[in-house]
């Protein structure tokens, strides 16, 4: 019986660990993702363009922790990301182009651009 707690326990641990709390992330795959930010070499890559509220995956293929931070402080803000890991957001209602960087890494810039 204490086994079966203690892996219920660690269970409840992981799936509190994968959730979101930082601002519009889903932490998970609610569906087919219209724009993926890859993360490699302490960088963003090309700027991505999707439609207003869309479902924005994001990849950590890099060797540090890194987030996907909207530089106006409310758009969007994603949790710590470590190596291979990956989660997903929506992208803003409102169109326009949002600014982003890395809370632990603030030299890291990218841009995503929400067009109808």
């Amino acid at each position: 019986m204490r086994r079966l707690l203690a892996v219920l326990f660690a269970l409840s641990l992981m799936l509190v660990g994968c959730g979101g709390g930082g601002g519009e992330d889903t932490g998970g795959d609610d569906g087919e993702a219209a724009g993926t930010i890859t993360i490699a070499d302490f960088a963003y890559g090309e700027p991505l363009t999707v439609a207003p509220e869309a479902l924005i995956r994001v990849v950590n293929e890099d060797s540090a922790s890194h987030d996907v931070d909207a530089t106006d402080g409310t758009s969007f803000n994603t949790d710590l990301l470590g190596q291979g890991e990956e989660l997903t957001f929506n992208a803003p209602s409102e169109e326009g182009t949002y600014d982003f960087t890395c809370s632990e890494h603030p030299q890291m810039s990218g841009q995503l651009i929400v067009a109808a």
